[in-house]
């Protein structure tokens, strides 16, 4: 059971919703799929997929302009703004609890190869970022209150996240662009595409949740039946 609609990813490797109350079997790993049991979280970005919608500085940002993780043509390309040698950036102001956070945003190269995941809500006001590798798929500097993940979602498509524990308040965050790893001095010009930005307040990335306009909430899911003592005990059982 679960009350809401939720994604997962299906046997052609793409990002798809699945209905409520439908279990989500998800080809995260590749070859079979596992069931996939999540807690609830929100996305805390109003416009996940309009990265225009958010903040800029020193970049542009064109919608639409690539098909994204789910298939279809809705990946944004923000470029960097020519003449600029500081890095461009993408972000927004959240009210943050005493809490663990998780930012999350699938990223692909264009002509930039990195980019840095970035908030000042762990160190209670200074910038902390960690970098990304979008030509090899790799984890770059990571900050020591951050831990990174990468996600591999085929065709150049990277999911990139960072979670830490933040001090409560209003605090900047999401990412810069950069042509190298731990740096933000930039060449002017280029840039990377993007796709699903998120913000949830767990210990680690959940699912995606696409927002638009309001922040969405995917409830948890409930396995019942599923075996117990009877069914499973000490001298046998199935796997």
């Amino acid at each position: 059971t679960r009350n809401t609609v939720a994604t997962r990813v299906n046997e052609n490797g793409l990002i798809e919703e699945v209905a409520s109350n439908v279990p989500r079997l998800d080809y995260s790993d590749g070859g079979c799929p596992a069931l996939l049991l999540e807690p609830t979280a929100t996305n805390l970005v109003t416009y996940s997929e309009d990265f225009d919608s958010l903040l800029k500085a020193r970049v542009t940002v064109t919608s639409n302009q690539i098909n994204s993780p789910d298939g279809t043509l809705n990946a944004d390309y923000i470029v960097q703004d020519s003449g600029q040698t500081s890095s461009g950036a993408v972000y927004n102001t959240f009210t943050y609890s005493a809490s663990q956070y998780t930012q999350s945003v699938f990223a692909k190269k264009k002509e930039k190869g990195f980019i840095a995941l970035t908030e000042s809500s762990s160190s209670g006001g200074s910038a902390k970022r960690t970098w990304f590798d979008l030509e090899n798929g790799l984890i770059g500097f990571v900050d020591p209150l951050h831990i990174a993940k990468i996600e591999n979602y085929g065709n150049d498509w990277y999911r990139c996240s960072i979670t830490y524990t933040a001090t409560s308040g209003n605090y900047n965050y999401f990412f810069y662009l950069s042509d190298v790893n731990n740096s933000t001095t930039v060449v002017g010009g280029g840039g990377i595409y993007a796709f699903g930005a998120q913000l949830e307040q767990q210990s680690y990335p959940t699912s995606y949740i696409k927002n638009e306009g309001t922040t969405q909430t995917r409830s948890a899911d409930t396995a019942n039946g599923a075996g117990d003592a009877s069914t499973f005990n000490d001298s046998e059982g199935v796997l």
